[in-house]
């Protein structure tokens, strides 16, 4: 008896390890590149399922498409407070939307949610409305998504009743998500970035492959 309980207690020792290694893998986050692109996850803003975006690094920039020739990406943009985990960019590990303009968050009454200050990165050091970090949420045209090559960037901010009431504290993965909380008062958008750039669906394994 006292035999064949050793591969039993092995048996459950390799799940509860198995099951401590998936709780501590945070999922993908952050920009990765490699030859001259870079490669950062995404959602499908219709299912909610994790993608990849294939960014060229030297195309112009913003993209000259037709503005009838583009699709939204729509960015929600997370309080430093905000328990949601992961987020596909943080201020570390992304070149862009690392705090947001203080007078867009003035304009917004949103100075307690994205309070401005300071912040040391890889890029440099930035002053703005803090945030926690941002994801991305785009069209996938085989799941009815609007989608296209040149993106058209929209930001979705929480507001002061968010905060509050805690949807900080949930995922904005699919536009449902972003038009309910738009529509309970809890988020602010989609507000134009003005940006504009080209990009496309591409694999893990091309993530995989960036450093």
């Amino acid at each position: 008896m006292r035999r064949k309980s050793i591969p039993v207690l092995v048996g459950f020792v390799l799940i509860a390890m198995s099951a401590a290694m998936a709780a501590a893998d945070p999922g993908p986050t952050g920009q990765v590149s490699f030859g001259q692109v870079s490669i950062e996850p995404a959602y499908d803003d219709v299912t909610g399922q994790l993608i990849y975006l294939l960014t060229p690094d030297k195309v112009a920039q913003p993209s000259k498409a037709n503005p009838i020739a583009t699709a939204p990406l729509y960015l929600p943009v997370y309080p430093t407070n905000s328990t949601v985990s992961p987020l596909n960019c943080l201020p570390t590990n992304c070149d862009h939307v690392q705090v947001l303009p203080p007078g867009l968050v003035a304009s917004l009454g949103l100075q307690s949610v994205y309070p401005t200050g300071t912040i040391s990165t890889k890029y440099g050091s930035l002053t703005g409305g803090l945030v926690k970090g941002h994801d991305h949420l785009v069209g996938v045209a085989k799941t009815g998504g609007d989608f296209n090559v040149a993106w058209h960037v929209y930001l979705v901010l929480f507001t002061t009743k968010g905060a509050g009431d805690g949807a900080i504290n949930q995922p904005l993965r699919t536009l449902s998500d972003v038009n309910a909380a738009i529509a309970r008062g809890d988020a602010v958008g989609p507000l134009d970035s003005g940006i504009v750039f080209n990009c496309s669906i591409t694999s893990e394994a091309t993530y995989l492959r960036g450093h």
